[in-house]
């Protein structure tokens, strides 16, 4: 392949990225995971570029190359743990970021303070050392000690990707297993695909780094092809990553009854289901349906149902609907009751009101009046 084409095709993929991340953060309404998908599109947009500038030559020439090339290294860090939050919020309703994961910043930290030292190392032509990979190579071998430790820094980040998406594919796993029996949505498939491309391409970039550039540039082309990959799904399923979120959590609970039901991971799905989804808005819903949502019969489901709480479908479902009632009935004073009732998933007023007075003690118009 001619250089130049070769070079454009590499550089696509960063600039496409950075475009998507543009974009994900001009849409009128976000949330967390539009944040984080906007923020993990730009951190690739950065890693990919970094890894142009280590295998080609088109900066060659130019007196600032090494600095640039080495200097984004520190926000390349935040690369993986950016990627894998994303990941983790797909697999876990309860993850949100805390202080914790701040631990995530220290190896950006410390590559920013390796840094620090460049002017006090008494190095000069920093332009000299530019293009010294892979490892293995003769020219990285006469490198000033200094001077190999940020290449070995700027490389590390592709090893830190492999390591934190490693146990991310493990988990994810069961979608991939639930597809083959063609019992999930293309897009689960699709999203254990993409996460496992960043993985791929990232062992073969290191491996790349340490014995031919090749490789390096192999996978940066398999980045861009992942990148435009998931822009594609998002633009064929634009709730691509809460309709994931649902498919991946559906199969873990699949797996876990292979061994047997597990009644805790049972009613964890069921809570979220109820919780998150809200499917007890649904006026049709069914034993048979929510069963199904959790891949157990609906004497399964009937039988934990009234062993755990003590309660019947109806009652348990009517519940869920009351409570979601009482927050509308104050957040939005001015909607009428007949309009809560349908909302929350009652098919009439009559309906509505009757169970209402049977849980509360009071009518939903009465209880509006008691809390405003």
């Amino acid at each position: 392949m001619p250089e130049k084409i070769l070079y454009f095709i590499m550089f696509f993929g960063p600039s496409f990225a950075v475009i998507i991340s543009a974009g994900q953060m001009m849409q009128s309404k976000k949330g967390f995971i539009d944040y984080l998908f906007a923020l993990s599109f730009f951190s690739m947009a950065l890693w990919m570029f970094q890894i142009c500038f280590l295998s080609t030559s088109i900066l060659t020439g130019w007196s600032y190359a090494f600095q640039l090339t080495l200097f984004i290294t520190p926000l390349v860090y935040l690369t993986p743990p950016i990627i894998v939050f994303r990941y983790r919020w797909v697999l876990s309703s309860q993850f949100a970021l805390n202080k914790y994961h701040g631990i995530f910043l220290v190896p950006a930290a410390l590559s920013f303070l390796l840094l620090l030292f460049l002017p006090l190392s008494g190095i000069d032509k920093l332009s000299d050392y530019s293009l010294a990979l892979p490892v293995t190579g003769d020219k990285f071998k006469t490198l000033p000690v200094y001077i190999k430790t940020l290449y070995i820094t700027a490389i590390i980040p592709n090893l830190y990707m492999v390591a934190l998406m490693s146990p991310v594919l493990i988990k994810m796993l069961p979608v991939w297993r639930r597809d083959s029996n063609n019992r999930i949505s293309k897009p689960a498939r699709m999203g254990y695909i993409s996460a496992l491309s960043i993985a791929v391409s990232n062992l073969i970039c290191f491996i790349g780094y340490i014995n031919s550039i090749r490789l390096v540039q192999l996978s940066i082309l398999i980045a861009n092809a992942a990148t435009i990959y998931v822009y594609l799904i998002t633009q064929r399923h634009h709730d691509y990553h809460r309709l994931l979120r649902s498919e991946t959590r559906k199969a873990h609970y699949e797996k876990s009854r292979i061994t047997g039901l597990d009644v805790n991971v049972i009613f964890n799905r069921l809570t979220e289901l109820m919780r998150d989804e809200k499917v007890f808005a649904d006026e049709e819903l069914s034993l048979r349906d929510l069963s199904g949502e959790l891949g157990i019969s609906p004497h399964q489901l009937s039988e934990i149902l009234n062993e755990r709480i003590k309660k019947n479908f109806n009652t348990f479902v009517n519940e869920y609907r009351i409570d979601e009632a009482k927050k509308m009935l104050i957040e939005e004073p001015k909607r009428s009751i007949l309009s809560v009732g349908i909302a929350v998933g009652f098919n009439s007023n009559t309906t509505f009101c009757t169970v209402f007075s049977k849980i509360e003690g009071v009518s939903p118009s009465q209880y509006r009046k008691q809390n405003l």
